[in-house]
């Protein structure tokens, strides 16, 4: 029995080295495909138990292939634009047809060696092809309806085949205009409301008190922006220190003449756009002074918000923007600015109501926003709001067209606050030529473009497919999805050079590129073989050794039992 069970050992041996071989020269065949992952032979003992403690019954060996599908293999630089690699964990997800479909199988794999076939779908050199996510212009992911969508998940119906004529022109209508520009800080602002006081025989040169009618202890309020302050009239004080008691009101400010006679007092709004109301308090010392009443009075502003618009008020500065509806149609729009007090400014963006232009009944003499912008006192920029005095910093503006297309919804970029790159407000300087440079345009910026024809496509190192257009577009269309595995050494490999999930592997998982443990993208390079030449020869020579040896078991037992059998002779 035990000669018998050698020779049996010595088979299962040939056995096993000769599968090992097969690995072997799989391996070496497949030294050259892109993202093979190599196998190697394992082996165990095959046991059989003995009857007694002194006696050995002979069992052989077991052959275990196993994948290195784990394994990385080195990345190459190629001149695809669709070709792709993985530095990391992941595979490619692919489908072995374009028709979408829930009842289509989806293999993995890290073959990247994509190319568009007739109809524009990529897939790589095994027909396998390739999935992702439809992105909109911003890159965020969206299902097949165009819903937005997350990825970390195994929805697979949320996945498309890429498809790179899907769009073939496009145009790109204006969502941000940058404006950097100088305002000149010595710009005369324009004067807010008055009112000058008409009474005769007031000596500015005296105490008010004891002069018309007025008291000591007389007052007065001067309400800004919601902020009510009171002045009193003190014995001893004269018409410039009232005159500077309501200058030190925010929003107000106010002179007295001084000629000793009929001399008067004017107040005046500081900031052409806000309204100062006035109301006298006890004894009417306003009316003393020769104010009109009825009070309480207001100095109403000279600005409101679209009188640039209507032409009603000047702008001192006009910074024109040629920007693009979604038709990618041209339009002249206008940032307009006026100053109306110390470090504060107006601003209009206007454009025309011309026939496919503006809607006039939204945009009342082209008016598509109006606002204030104001400085620090260093000139960098401080806030930019609308006239109601709230944030417009990266909040959108809409502008609605006549011509058919969406409405433009744009985001103003003035800068950052607190800093000077951007709008800024400094006093005026000279040109090369010496003339005075009231404002300097720095830059004006906008990411809209006509319509063009697409020119080129390629994927980016963030995984997206990104198209190029003649008009300079360059818009992501798709992004790449990785799937991750718990186990990937125990997928099962298939026809192509691409693996099924299996029990053992564990569920797959979605992941965009290089988040959430899923390996990085690598644009234009393939990932190639892992397999070692110079380990596949050795272990060549390996094998063929063990295979020999176990051939001098099988003839040395049978050598054995032919002088077993000469003795019955």
């Amino acid at each position: 029995m035990s000669l018998f069970g050698a020779m049996i050992s010595g088979v299962s041996g040939l056995n096993a080295q000769s599968q090992n071989l097969g690995v072997i020269s799989d391996n070496i065949s497949n030294l050259n495909t892109v993202g093979y992952k190599g196998t190697v032979g394992r082996f165990s003992t095959l046991v059989t138990e003995s009857a007694t403690n002194t006696r050995y019954t002979p069992g052989g060996v077991r052959f275990h292939p196993t994948a290195l599908i784990s394994k990385q293999g080195l990345l190459q630089a190629t001149s695809s634009n669709t070709a792709a690699a993985i530095s990391g964990d992941g595979f490619f997800v692919v489908r072995d047809t374009n028709t979408p479909g829930s009842d289509n199988e989806i293999f993995f794999t890290r073959a990247g060696d994509f190319k568009p076939d007739d109809d524009g779908y990529l897939r790589n050199t095994a027909g396998y092809y390739v999935q992702g996510w439809a992105t909109d212009r911003n890159g965020v992911l969206l299902d097949p309806t165009g819903t937005p969508t997350t990825s970390n998940s195994s929805a697979i119906s949320d996945l498309q085949v890429l498809d790179i004529n899907s769009i073939l022109t496009a145009a790109a209508s204006t969502t941000t205009i940058e404006f950097g520009a100088n305002l000149n800080a010595n710009e005369t602002p324009l004067t807010g409301g008055s009112d000058v006081s008409t009474t005769l025989g007031i000596d500015g040169t005296a105490a008010l008190a004891g002069q018309a009618g007025i008291a000591a202890g007389d007052s007065f309020d001067i309400t800004y922006n919601g902020t009510t302050t009171t002045i009193t009239i003190n014995a001893g004080e004269t018409l410039a220190d009232i005159a500077a008691e309501i200058s030190a009101v925010t929003g107000v400010t106010a002179t007295a003449t001084a000629t000793g006679t009929n001399d008067t007092l004017t107040i005046t709004g500081s900031f052409a756009d806000q309204d100062v109301v006035i109301t006298n308090n006890n004894n009417t010392p306003l009316t003393a002074l020769g104010f009109s009443g009825p009070f309480p009075a207001t100095l109403a502003a000279t600005y409101t918000g679209g009188n640039l618009a209507s032409g009603a008020v000047a702008e001192n500065n006009t910074m024109p923007v040629t920007i693009y509806d979604s038709l990618g149609t041209a339009h002249v729009v206008q940032l307009q600015v006026i100053k109306l007090g110390q470090n504060r400014w107006g601003f209009e963006l206007t454009g025309t109501t011309a026939t496919g232009e503006l809607d006039a009944t939204q945009h009342p003499n082209g008016l598509i926003q109006s606002g204030v912008i104001t400085f620090n006192g260093d000139g960098s920029l401080r806030t930019f709001t609308d006239n109601a005095g709230t944030d417009l910093l990266d909040q959108e503006i809409t502008a609605n067209w006549t011509n058919g297309s969406n409405p433009n919804e744009i985001t103003l970029d003035l800068g950052t606050v607190g800093l000077t790159n951007g709008i800024t407000q400094f006093g005026a300087g000279s040109d090369s030529n010496g003339n005075l440079v009231e404002y300097d345009t720095r830059f004006i910026n906008q990411n809209g473009a006509q319509a063009g024809s697409m020119v080129n496509y390629a994927f980016t190192e963030d995984g997206f497919l990104q198209v190029e257009f003649a008009n300079g577009v360059k818009r992501p269309i798709y992004k790449l999805a990785i799937a991750t595995f718990e186990a990937p050494d125990e997928m099962e490999n298939y026809t192509g050079n691409v693996y099924r999930q299996t029990r053992e592997s564990g569920d797959y998982l979605l992941r965009e590129p290089g988040l959430n443990g899923a390996g990085n993208v690598v644009a234009s390079a393939l990932e190639s073989s892992n397999v070692d030449l110079a380990e596949e020869f050795t272990n060549m020579i390996v094998t063929q050794r063990a295979y020999s040896a176990n051939t001098k078991t099988i003839t040395t037992t049978d050598e054995m039992l032919d002088e077993l059998i000469r003795i019955k002779r």
